[in-house]
């Protein structure tokens, strides 16, 4: 299974069967509909498939990893309901997010029985277990540390892109930097080697959500699957929107104040013809290339499954 395309879609498959087979009970419906809706949306899958990669690598147990990446698959799954209801956005994977279909409690709710059953899924697996529900926790708490920081910074004005990154090494990075470092944890790899895995997941969360921000302005709706331009509306200090500040304030800011939650074609002008746009293509680049630095430091080379997932990553259009 030479091709990473095909390992990929292997992964995705199985994962989606296992998903699918989770069963739910009936009642309370106030809780269990709306968490069975908002696992419907076909999902890249692309931390369960880091996680899968990962654990081919150390020749950890296959039922455990499965375990693994469901419990992360469902986290993640919790964390964009949340951050669809502070964002205000209406469509998630070509569905109404869940606080559209249905109303913001039951969301909240959903939310928070999502997180719970990860927690209960992660104890199922018997391998270094304290150490790999403190090292899971540890994440859940960066993500919202994460979350807080991009809540906190659309009030603030003075902010540089180094802040930025910070922020996004938190909420997206340590979600993947734990996709390598779990796998490794049942397979008692040593401290020094888990946090730079962590850490490989970080660069690699950078890149990736800088890649999004992209999208979500230069994306097309249909194919992304969600709302786009939600950003801008919410005021989300992107690298976008630091650079494009810094590089005409006024016009910049009557940029956003014209837009009209729709029409994104004066705001992509603006960040084409200024430059903006390449300057961040090249950031997300860079951290990309160290991603795939550290990677071989780690004795992952060019060659192998993870490197080639990498590369698949940073090559998604849109």
């Amino acid at each position: 299974m030479e091709d990473i395309s095909e390992l990929i879609n292997f992964i995705r498959k199985e994962f989606n069967k296992s998903l699918n087979s989770f069963s739910f009970p009936k009642t309370p419906s106030y809780l269990y509909r709306p968490i069975e809706y908002s696992l419907k949306g076909q999902g890249k899958r692309y931390r369960p498939i880091i996680i899968h990669l990962s654990g081919r690598h150390f020749k950890s147990d296959p039922d455990d990893i499965m375990k693994i990446s469901m419990a992360v698959e469902l986290l993640h799954c919790f964390t964009l309901i949340h951050d669809d209801i502070m964002d205000s956005d209406d469509k998630r994977r070509n569905m109404p997010t869940l606080h559209k279909k249905y109303d913001v409690p039951s969301a909240i709710l959903a939310g928070d029985g999502i997180f719970t059953i990860t927690q209960l899924i992660l104890l199922s697996v018997d391998q270094n277990s304290k150490l790999l529900f403190q090292k899971y926790n540890e994440m859940v708490l960066e993500i919202c540390e994460g979350q807080a920081m991009d809540k906190q910074y659309e009030i603030e004005d003075e902010l540089d892109v180094d802040d930025y990154i910070e922020m996004v090494k938190k909420k997206t990075g340590a979600l993947l930097g734990s996709c390598l470092s779990l796998p490794a944890i049942i397979e008692n790899e040593d401290q020094g080697n888990l946090e730079l895995l962590h850490n490989i997941g970080k660069n690699l969360g950078v890149a990736f959500q800088i890649q999004d921000d992209l999208f979500e302005i230069f994306g097309d709706e249909k194919v992304m699957g969600k709302s786009l331009g939600s950003d801008i509306a919410s005021n989300k200090k992107t690298p976008l929107a630091i650079l494009a500040k810094n590089e005409d304030k006024m016009r910049w800011e009557k940029l956003v104040d014209d837009y009209d939650g729709k029409n994104l074609d004066n705001i992509r002008k603006f960040l084409k013809d200024s430059g903006v746009k390449n300057k961040v293509d090249k950031i997300a680049s860079d951290y990309f290339s160290s991603a795939y630095d550290s990677l071989s430091k780690f004795g992952i080379g060019n060659n192998s499954e993870l490197y080639n997932f990498f590369k698949f990553i940073q090559e998604r259009h849109f």
